[in-house]
């Protein structure tokens, strides 16, 4: 299953931020405007529509197999 993952080092909190616009789930929070989002799991459903529009890179795709009895290996 792939997720994206927000690399803290790399995201400088852009506002507006492209990444967040591109998601169709709203899955990115932020605890108040200025703060650096995080993604939501939960909502998340793995398109990488925000992987490919982070200007600054800071979002990876990672990997996560099942883990063996068709449930996502969190």
């Amino acid at each position: 299953m792939k997720r994206p993952l927000i690399t803290p080092d790399r995201c400088v909190a852009c506002q507006p931020c492209l990444a967040e616009q591109a998601c169709q789930n709203h899955a990115f929070i932020r605890e108040s405007p200025s703060d650096k989002p995080w993604i939501d799991f939960y909502a998340c459903r793995g398109c990488m529509h925000c992987v490919v529009a982070c200007e600054k890179r800071a979002i990876q795709e990672i990997l996560h197999p099942c883990d063996g009895q068709a449930r996502p290996g969190w």
